[in-house]
């Protein structure tokens, strides 16, 4: 009883403080103004012949919290409502994840995957796992506890897509590398997001707050993971079923939105990773139907102000206030080179071993520099699932927010030029 009339108490305050400050009404404000900001950062990304992704960020750093609190004319009002929409408008990202994790699937294509051959599942596995056992083992030899070096070392799998997609995109680079390209990104953000579910449990039980190692602490994720694959991969066939149906596109547009969101709202009903089922879900869409329903023209119009706030947000999370330590500096430079030459490495290795293009070979490494959505999202879930540490907790997220805000930035630096030394971008 207590409890419920302390919890209508505070639900009354924060109504009261949303009325005195109008929220709702600055909170439109704060959106019109990033999508003011993206048109910009695209006018600046042109003008200076950038990947419009590394705009995107840097006009996010340029707006986070800490630059502004540096503006000595801004009331102390104004900061504590721009930084309490910032947080509290994460939903937006959520959902720019959801289409980013979509997007991902609906490429992974098994005909594509038949054509290149074995090569891109070699290439992936020798990547993802170079970059997660590398960064771990560095972290952990400077003194990370063995907690913190697994989850960054599963944080570090993972690649950035959308920032690989977009400049694929820009450039209408074509060609084996960027059709491995872009299977690689996404198998590795699967495995990503697969080797976090496993390691959680395991790094829960080196905190002490977690029950024994047993083969029950790594089915239960292992079930959690299929069902939210079962859940993708079901609305998914429905989908394209009635994508294949319909002429309007309209309707097909609307039925992409529904089933976007109705797998995000089932897996968070459940208890899943929405990353997963939107992946399977994407997935699903492509394979299943009979005919190329070709979505990703419906999909680049509503994605991309998801995709530009998306990186804006990812650049405004940045609190440099907490970065200043010398021990977060040491730990994060290891964490982002560690992980870079893990990656490098991991798919150099792979290409001298195996049967692999020459050209994919060579520059294949370039492109998978970039980490952003998925290593965001994750690093959202150690904050949230690891309380008990809430000072390593925040230290990752902010390490992550970091690193990939700088990857973001050179990264797509990297794919362009792997894209145009291969021959496979479109001559301007």
């Amino acid at each position: 009883m207590e409890n419920n009339v302390e919890a209508a108490i505070e639900l009354e305050q924060l109504q009261h403080w949303f009325h005195i400050n109008e929220l709702q009404t600055r909170a439109i404000y704060l959106i019109a103004f990033f999508l003011v900001l993206a048109m910009l950062a695209i006018i600046f990304s042109k003008k200076y012949s950038l990947p419009i992704v590394v705009g995107y960020v840097l006009f996010g750093i340029v707006i986070s919290p800490d630059i502004l609190n540096l503006i000595p004319f801004l009331e102390s009002e104004f900061h504590s409502w721009y930084e309490f929409l910032i947080i509290k408008l994460d939903y937006i990202t959520q959902i720019a994840l959801a289409f980013i994790v979509f997007t991902i699937g609906s490429e992974l294509s098994l005909r594509t995957f038949k054509r290149l051959g074995k090569s891109i599942y070699i290439i992936t596995i020798f990547e993802a796992l170079g970059g997660a056992i590398i960064s771990a083992l560095a972290v952990y030899i400077i003194g990370a506890p063995i907690y913190m070096a697994l989850l960054l070392g599963a944080i570090a799998a993972a690649s950035a897509p959308a920032s690989t997609i977009m400049v694929l995109k820009e450039y209408n680079a074509e060609g084996p590398l960027s059709s491995t390209l872009m299977a690689v990104v996404g198998l590795d953000n699967t495995l990503s997001l697969i080797l976090f579910a496993l390691i959680s449990p395991v790094a829960m039980m080196f905190i002490g707050a977690g029950e024994a190692l047993s083969i029950q602490l790594l089915l239960v994720p292992m079930v959690e993971i299929s069902a939210a694959i079962i859940i993708g991969l079901l609305i998914g066939y429905l989908t394209q079923h009635y994508i294949s149906m319909v002429d309007d596109k309209t309707k097909k547009v609307v039925a992409i939105l529904t089933s976007v969101v109705l797998s995000s709202a089932l897996s968070l009903v459940f208890g899943l990773s929405s990353l997963i089922a939107n992946l399977a879900l994407g997935f699903a869409i492509r394979n299943f139907a009979e005919k190329n329903l070709d979505i990703s023209e419906y999909l680049d119009t509503l994605t991309i102000p998801l995709y530009a706030m998306f990186f804006i947000f990812a650049g405004a999370e940045i609190r440099f206030s907490q970065m200043g330590s010398s021990v977060f500096l040491i730990t994060a430079f290891v964490f982002l080179v560690s992980r870079i030459i893990g990656k490098y490495g991991g798919a150099m290795l792979a290409g001298q071993f195996f049967d692999v293009s020459p050209v994919v070979k060579k520059y294949i490494g370039l492109g998978l520099f970039p980490q952003g959505g998925v290593a965001i999202a994750l690093a959202f879930s150690v904050q949230k699932q690891f309380t008990v540490v809430s000072d390593v907790s925040l230290m990752i997220f902010n390490m992550v927010i970091l690193t990939a805000a700088l990857t973001e930035i050179f990264g797509p630096l990297f794919t362009k030029a792997a894209v145009i030394k291969s021959g496979e971008a479109e001559k301007r």
